[in-house]
């Protein structure tokens, strides 16, 4: 039976280490390339989710700013989006987290108005996604980021190779997550590294990687030209958010929106303080629903 090597060989593991080595030397262009030979050549770990785990967005706002469409909510429309971790200069994504306080984390937050959506697949939908780093995860704890129970699957799979394959598939995948998990200041490296895996496979619609600001929690970033295909807003709200120590948090003041008319106007119970809560819509909200 042909194993995951015979179906996408992996650079040799020689070549592989001597590019690796010149890496941190290497131009810009030249960093490109590596990465872009090894997504080619990498077998990309992606999984379809379906409705069922929500997820967060967070963004500070001013202390009087009720924002008033579903928009505000989701990402900016119009102009140039910016490079980050996920999505180079004029790509859009939306980041998502999976827990209030990894978006707090993740948006920098100390002591601001902070406006929190609430995100969940669609029922009937799937979202296909690409967890960074998987493989790497598997091998070394014998459970994925976001395998679940395919990470036995996985594992075999990895077994079933020749050792210096699989080395070159292993390090070849720890090369990749580092190079997006690691890169803290302008990105040009880890954009790159989404950019290729979207641009490699169309049916991935996101990337998943570990939070560099919150220890354990996980990232993903949503290519935005689809995002309706698979995603409905579940709840809103915007509260007072104080960071406490180690990624914990206090939140006050939390004020609900109670609803999303047909046109994609937000409607706020104003001055009604429930903290601690999320007032979920039902059912959920989609643009022509």
């Amino acid at each position: 039976m042909a194993t995951i090597t015979d179906q996408f060989p992996p650079l040799t593991l020689d070549e592989l280490v001597h590019r690796i080595e010149s890496f941190s030397s290497a131009s810009l262009n030249e960093k490109h390339l590596l990465i872009s030979d090894l997504v080619q050549v990498h077998p990309l770990v992606s999984m379809d989710f379906g409705a069922g785990s929500v997820f967060r967005r967070a963004r500070k706002i001013d202390e009087n700013n009720y924002p008033s469409s579903v928009q505000d909510l989701l990402w900016r429309v119009g102009g140039i989006p910016f490079v980050g971790r996920a999505n180079p200069e004029g790509f859009p994504v939306i980041y998502i987290a999976d827990r209030p306080e990894t978006a707090f984390s993740e948006t920098h937050i100390n002591d601001d108005v902070v406006l929190l959506s609430e995100l969940r697949i669609r029922e009937g939908a799937n979202c296909r996604i690409a967890p960074i780093g998987e493989m790497l995860q598997i091998q070394r704890t014998g459970r994925g980021f976001l395998s679940g129970d395919a990470s036995a699957t996985i594992n075999n799979m990895l077994n079933a190779c020749s050792t210096d394959q699989a080395r070159s598939l292993l390090i070849t995948d720890a090369f990749l997550f580092e190079c997006l998990v690691g890169d803290d200041e302008q990105y040009l490296i880890s954009s790159f590294v989404s950019e290729s895996i979207f641009n490699k496979n169309r049916n991935i619609s996101a990337v998943a990687y570990p939070s560099v600001r919150q220890h354990g929690a996980i990232n993903f970033a949503v290519r935005t030209d689809d995002f309706w295909n698979s995603w409905s807003v579940v709840a809103a709200r915007r509260m007072r958010v104080r960071h406490l120590a180690f990624g914990f948090y206090e939140t006050t003041r939390t004020e609900h929106v109670i609803g999303i008319t047909a046109g994609g106007q937000l409607v706020w119970k104003k001055g009604n303080i429930e903290d601690n809560i999320s007032c979920r819509f039902e059912p959920p909200w989609h643009p022509g629903l």
